[in-house]
């Protein structure tokens, strides 16, 4: 769960919020909608951290994580399974099978956990981040058109997933099918 309360954002004079506040409540599912460039990432980026509020603060839980796939794909492990691998909790690190899963069910083969990240598309590299956040289960998803580059099983995949997640949930997009299915506010 967490916390906006009058929140103030602008960036070169314009004024992407001004005095927003909004509450979270666990097992919420939130849709933001919108235009391109009215807000809604730079939202994640106040949540998340990367970026300061003008004014306002944002009230998060202790030891409340946050899972936010980034758009910068950085990669340090050698395999796609062990770079997968890298999103686990520090005691799950023997757990390859949840891993395993999340990375067949975004279109992975078991022949392709074995070769280089480096080795994939950029739209198979984006699915191997967004499996880096889902095995950490948080319990803030923050989700910015995770369906961009998948293949129509992949997304339907995710779809099932996500209505599935047991947590809270932000997500931009702008298929409204996948709104439609997994979101209950918007």
């Amino acid at each position: 769960m967490i916390n906006v309360e009058n929140l103030t954002k602008s960036y070169d004079g314009e004024v992407l919020f001004d005095s927003v506040s909004f509450k979270l409540n666990p097992k919420e599912k939130i849709g933001l909608l919108g235009r391109n460039g009215h807000g809604k990432t730079t939202l994640f980026r106040l949540i998340t951290g990367k970026v300061s509020p003008d004014s306002g603060i944002i009230i998060i839980p202790k030891h409340y994580r946050i899972g936010y796939v980034l758009q910068e794909l950085e990669f340090t492990k050698d395999t796609i399974l062990s770079e997968g691998m890298a999103g686990l909790r520090e005691n799950e690190k023997d757990q390859h099978w949840k891993v395993e899963e999340i990375l067949s069910g975004l279109g992975f083969s078991k022949e392709d956990f074995k070769r280089h990240p480096d080795e994939f598309s950029g739209g198979f590299q984006v699915r191997l981040n967004l499996a880096k956040v889902l095995v950490s289960e948080p319990d803030l998803l923050l989700l910015d058109e995770p369906t961009n580059y998948l293949d129509i099983t992949s997304i339907r995949w995710v779809e099932r997933f996500l209505t599935r997640w047991p947590r809270e949930l932000m997500l931009i997009t702008h298929d409204r099918s996948l709104m439609d299915k997994v979101i209950t506010h918007t």
